[in-house]
């Protein structure tokens, strides 16, 4: 019984520390938006790469988004014979996507992600009063890392599908792995400006997956709740920026630490099988 007792009370104090980790994680990336905005009032450069995102990816984009479904289908709709409104519906659709959706698409993805280095850098240079990156490693290291990286998130992003075929437990897993990959997104920017390899970054994921699946829960559910791709996909845009900047005033490495959670294994497992077919060829 004495055993029995001792096994249920350590029992008991790693599901504690795991909710205590899940909640410092969902803590820091709302206290954090404070000194989001004290930086931003005191430096004029990032607050303007964040104006420009806002103004591309809210105000231009997903502003016309909802302008479309709520205003111009609904319209149309009404004005439109009945018997030919489904197939108005679907034409104009399938232009507005094709000839504005799309190519805007693109776009706001290609400038997102030189802004998000921009905004990045300039950040880390603020808050560490260091510089950007670390010079140790090399030109041709810099890109396998980023390679690697972006096969293991691709591939993290299958497995979240794949998990989320789970009948009962596979939604909420799924949200755990979503919010696991939109927290490494966010501190990638600042491992990688301290020179961290991708090992060691997928290694601070794996001890630390409550404190991560916390910060990125937020963002996880409120993008779960978007009725389209696009809108999604604008509400990324607009949140991970103030995610990037946030994630610099954190560290969760020294927060309360739990059991690794491997989640990232086997991504990892099917990346090194891909690259290793690509070294054979």
């Amino acid at each position: 019984r004495v055993r029995e007792a001792v096994v249920s009370t350590q029992s008991t104090g790693r599901k504690m520390d795991i909710l205590h980790a899940f909640l410092l994680g969902v803590k820091d990336s709302l206290v954090s938006g404070g000194k989001t905005v004290k930086l931003l009032k005191q430096d004029a450069e990032i607050r303007s790469k964040l104006l420009q995102c806002f103004m591309l990816n809210g105000v231009v984009f997903m502003f016309s988004l909802l302008i479309f479904d709520w205003v111009i289908v609904p319209i149309v709709m009404l004005v439109a014979p009945s018997e030919t409104s489904h197939w108005i519906d679907l034409i104009l659709t399938a232009v507005f996507r094709v000839l504005w959706v799309l190519p805007l698409y693109l776009i706001s993805r290609l400038l997102n992600v030189f802004w998000y280095q921009e905004i990045a850098d300039l950040v880390y240079k603020s808050v560490r009063r260091s510089r950007s990156r670390s010079p140790a490693a090399s030109v041709s290291e810099l890109i396998a890392d980023i390679i690697y990286s972006v096969i293991v998130q691709c591939m993290f992003l299958v497995q979240a599908s794949l998990v989320g075929l789970v009948p009962v437990l596979g939604y909420p897993m799924q949200m755990v792995h979503m919010a696991l990959v939109y927290s490494l997104y966010a501190f990638e920017y600042v491992w990688m400006n301290q020179g961290q390899g991708v090992v060691r970054r997928v290694a601070l994921m794996h001890f630390n997956w409550s404190y991560f699946a916390g910060y990125g829960m937020i963002m996880s559910v409120v993008i779960s709740c978007a009725d389209s791709y696009f809108v999604g996909v604008c509400l990324f845009s607009l949140m991970f920026p103030i995610l990037i900047v946030s994630s610099h005033h954190s560290s969760p490495q020294t927060k309360v630490k739990c059991f690794p959670l491997p989640l990232f294994k086997p991504s990892i497992f099917v990346t090194e099988r891909l690259m290793s077919l690509t070294h054979r060829r």
